[in-house]
């Protein structure tokens, strides 16, 4: 090879170089579009527990841990529906965590009184022989990321606040793929009202704590057992009233439930602080 022909190549491939590596403008970058940012479905856990469910304060913490690097991408309830010996007893329940709506809730899952139970957006569970609850603990976080890795196709906007006892709820929930406007299922959207921090007694294999702090608690529904209807793009505004005495509106929040009252599945889910403090 020539001298000039071997100088000529490697002055083009040091441009190249100088090309490649120079700063690609903030303009010119490839930016995600909102679908790519929003990749990831939420996820409502409804955890069904009892004070006296020595196994529940265990499982409680797996999901906890589980859930904790998807921020508030995944929302967890936990909900005392059973008056069993493995359940919430009233004798063991000076802060009133049993609930009446909860119960509800879990008769219609028909588990055969077994705990702790939790269901993930309501979806039926390939691991759990197609049931919509898992009683298998161990299971959980694998059913939380199998939910997580579905795609988004809503966005809950939720403000709430509250006065004199009274809660005040503004939601919109949206679709983020335009294209499916008209072929949207039969929505509703159901408020609960749940609460953090509460002492109060919870059995252990070792023992009873006394002083156990029980956390994302359900209260009560602030728009019917099922919720109500609800359109797409529609701001959805309710006052509901605080029925519960032993809530401390401070450790308070609201959780927005978007689901296909056909089939019962959870689309998406929000939640929000009564005091913008929790």
């Amino acid at each position: 090879m020539k001298l000039s022909t071997r100088y000529t190549i490697l002055s083009a491939l040091a441009l190249i170089l100088m090309v490649s590596c120079k700063p690609i403008p903030e303009s010119e970058r490839l930016i995600p579009n909102e679908m790519e940012i929003a990749k990831g479905r939420s996820v409502l856990i409804e955890d069904y527990s009892g004070v006296g469910c020595v196994k529940c304060p265990i499982a409680a913490k797996k999901i906890t841990e589980a859930a904790a690097p998807h921020g508030d991408k995944v929302i967890i309830v936990a909900l005392h529906g059973s008056k069993t010996s493995i359940g919430t007893q009233p004798k063991e329940d000076p802060k009133g965590l049993y609930s009446p709506e909860a119960a509800t809730y879990l008769d219609r899952l028909q588990s055969s009184g077994s705990l702790p139970i939790a269901t993930f957006n309501r979806r039926p569970l390939a691991s759990s022989g197609g049931k919509s609850y898992s009683d298998s603990y161990p299971q959980w976080p694998a059913e939380m990321q199998a939910v997580r890795e579905l795609p988004q196709l809503y966005k809950i906007d939720l403000q709430v606040s509250e006065s004199d006892r009274k809660v005040t709820t503004h939601c919109t929930a949206t679709t983020l793929d335009p294209s499916a406007q008209g072929a949207t299922p039969e929505l509703c959207l159901q408020l609960w009202l749940i609460e953090d921090n509460i002492v109060a007694p919870q059995h252990f294999t070792e023992g009873t704590e006394s002083a156990y702090h029980h956390n994302h608690i359900f209260r009560q529904t602030l728009n019917g057992i099922d919720g109500e209807p609800y359109q797409l793009g529609k701001s959805y505004d309710k006052t509901s009233a605080i029925e519960r005495e032993v809530i401390n509106p401070d450790h308070c929040s609201v959780v927005a439930i978007l689901y296909d009252h056909k089939s019962g599945e959870v689309y998406e889910v929000a939640k929000a602080p009564l005091k913008g403090n929790n």
